[in-house]
């Protein structure tokens, strides 16, 4: 059970951001257009991250509408990922140093296209089966602990913190060490998820601590650009492996030099996350958010 205070936070969190999301679900065709797709999957995380931090067996539909708001997410995942190779592949058509190369590039767009077009029927079909309409539902008034809690509100907004950043940020030098694809992509999702966690107990801060949300967007950015690159990679990989199976050599050279290129990207991207996971973790996460929530520092003294 949350304090009191902290509890009503959470809900003026839980409204802002349901709103949010229903104000995107509201305009029609939005899961038919590239930008609106990927807006509602940022607002359905957003409030996953709030639904995160309240206690569920106050929210009487708390358990079934996490569960839908993950489905949610899941199912744009796929059309979102093929947009994001779509875009990448027009870029590259359009800086293409030959034409055989252009021609590697636009067989490979046909390929993306048919695998998109794929992906949102069956999106549109698990769409027409979730019961979004029914997140009203998280707005029903909570059953507050009683007695409540004995605790600030900023002690209890950094015992929601503190996990979360032991979590995200605890194994970054590790993942730093040896390069692990869908471990990154965790780490990834546990980093958005401690930013969104920050941003929504902005009630408890006199103000947001800026340089952490950016130093934790910033790791988002590369962790996000290294897992495009990585899964783009596996899909030329695996395309490459068929066109030779199909004695299609020329192509598969074609895909091949556009293997090596995205190689070469996806490792400048751990790189860069390598360099910019230095000095990051949860001592220097607790040493900026502590003092700025008005606590003692990680040592014990003030700010």
């Amino acid at each position: 059970m949350h304090p009191a205070e902290l509890a009503i936070l959470l809900h003026r969190a839980l409204e802002v951001r349901l709103a949010a999301l229903q104000a995107l679900l509201a305009v029609e065709g939005w899961a038919s257009e590239e930008e609106p797709l990927h807006q509602v999957r940022v607002a359905t995380r957003r409030l996953g991250a709030v639904l995160d931090l309240l206690d569920p067996e106050a929210y009487p539909s708390h358990k079934r509408q996490r569960r839908a708001l993950k489905r949610l997410v899941d199912t744009l995942g796929l059309p979102r990922e093929l947009d994001v190779h779509a875009a990448w592949l027009e870029t590259r058509r359009h800086t293409a140093s030959d034409p055989a190369q252009g021609a590697v590039i636009e067989h490979l767009q046909e390929r993306v296209d048919r695998a998109r077009t794929r992906a949102r029927r069956t999106m549109h079909q698990e769409l027409e089966d979730l019961r979004l309409p029914e997140l009203d539902r998280l707005l029903e008034v909570p059953s507050l602990p009683s007695p409540f809690q004995r605790a600030s509100l900023q002690e209890a907004a950094w015992a929601c913190l503190a996990p979360r950043a032991d979590t995200a940020l605890g194994d970054l030098a590790a993942l730093a060490a040896r390069e692990d694809a869908p471990a990154l992509h965790k780490a990834r999702i546990r980093i958005k998820k401690l930013r969104y966690t920050v941003e929504a107990l902005e009630g408890a801060f006199s103000a947001l601590p800026e340089p952490v949300l950016k130093d934790l967007r910033a790791l988002q950015t590369i962790l996000g650009e290294y897992h495009d690159l990585a899964a783009l990679e596996t899909l030329l990989g695996a395309e490459e492996e068929q066109l030779h199976a199909r004695g299609r050599l020329l192509l598969a050279g074609g895909v091949r030099a556009l293997l090596e290129e995205t190689g070469r990207l996806r490792g400048a991207a751990f790189d860069r996350f390598n360099a910019f996971a230095r000095g990051q973790g949860p001592a220097a996460f607790a040493g900026a958010v502590r003092p700025a929530l008005g606590l003692p520092g990680p040592e014990g003294t003030h700010p």
